[in-house]
């Protein structure tokens, strides 16, 4: 068991609320395919769990609907899993019940239909409940958090704004020419003829760009993280997880038709019993998809949340050191252009 499970553990243990930690593995530990996962309240019984299951690697006699990829190249066919049914004394293969000859077709059928409506029930149980908890993991997210605001929208035009009158500085100095101020017009003029006069006046001056450059991406950056995140938690979220609900019922829907069509077929014609997984899989594949979003959301609020105080203090004092150096661009330009140095 890892550090922080053992620890989570124990708070529970001793009635600390552990929601939001076995929500976040129990999200994980489902990608083993453990279907009993949902049926515990506590985390303890989770981990427990977990660890009972990890170690059986006997696929064949796991739920086929929650196949995965990853559990090798042998195991392709719905007819190589094992079933169980009152009416079936010893462990078989579906396959191997299929060519028994002391069961009718009708008696077949029934069975077969025993055993693919537990799968199936056992799979939509649990399917449901793993949409609630990725549902859970959303609405415990703070809708708004007064400690986490967005860096300010007035010092990002600011730096904006310094960067820009820098570059046309450079570049397009007489969009900084007043016609009816030509003491201005001609300290432009003499101020960009200096830019290319004096290289290293020059290099500080674009490196003095780059610093407000860097800054406003970052702001921005930073904002749009933050306005992410919450963005998560806005009224649509409960319309986007009603739609995948309806999804993944759309989905189990779908795989039910198959299952019950393959019924129909193996019962007659028995040497037909393949069936490849890879066609049973549509609702396994939404849930993958769901689960990767919500963990992505998940990651990007414990992102800002750990990293924000630093990050924050990073970005003010970036904008200082490049409102600082942009003095000094400017304080060096005048005390050249005034002969206080020499160049």
């Amino acid at each position: 068991m890892r550090p922080s499970e053992e620890l989570m553990v124990l708070l529970e243990l001793n009635n600390y609320s552990v929601d939001k930690f076995k929500l976040k593995k129990q999200v994980e530990y489902e990608e083993t395919g453990n279907l009993d996962l949902y049926k515990y309240k506590k985390y303890s019984e989770l981990v427990v769990c977990h660890y009972l299951y990890e170690g059986n690697l006997d696929y064949f006699s796991r739920n086929p609907l929650t196949y995965r990829f990853d559990w090798g190249e042998d195991v392709k066919s719905m007819d190589q899993f094992n079933i169980t049914h009152p009416d079936i004394e010893e462990k078989m293969t579906l396959k191997e019940f299929l060519g028994l000859e002391r069961f009718n077709e009708v008696n077949k059928e029934s069975v077969l239909y025993d055993v693919l409506d537990g799968w199936v029930e056992e799979y939509r149980e649990a399917s449901i409940k793993s949409m609630e908890n990725l549902r859970d993991m959303i609405v415990l997210l703070p809708k708004k958090n007064k400690k986490y605001h967005k860096p300010s929208k007035l010092v990002f035009l600011l730096s904006a704004l310094f960067a820009l009158f820098n570059m046309l500085l450079f570049k397009n100095p007489e969009t900084l020419q007043p016609s009816f101020m030509s003491f201005i017009s001609d300290f432009v003029i003499d101020w960009n003829q200096l830019l290319y006069d004096v290289p290293l006046y020059s290099l500080y001056g674009v490196f003095t760009i780059l610093l407000f450059v860097l800054y406003a991406v970052l702001n921005n950056s930073f904002s749009r993280l933050i306005r992410d995140v919450r963005g998560e938690k806005n009224k649509y979220a409960v319309k986007t997880f009603d739609k995948w609900d309806n999804d993944m019922k759309n989905a189990r829907l779908k795989q039910s038709g198959i299952l019950e069509d393959y019924v129909d077929l193996v019962v007659k014609k028995p040497k037909k019993s393949k069936l490849e997984l890879k066609t049973l899989i549509g609702p396994e594949i939404l849930m993958d998809k769901f689960k990767n979003y919500v963990k992505m959301v998940e990651k990007k609020y414990d992102w800002m949340t750990k990293n924000y105080s630093r990050f924050m203090t990073y970005i003010r004092l970036l904008f200082l050191l490049a409102f600082l150096f942009n003095l000094g661009f400017i304080g060096v330009g005048f005390a050249i252009m005034r002969g206080l140095i020499n160049v």
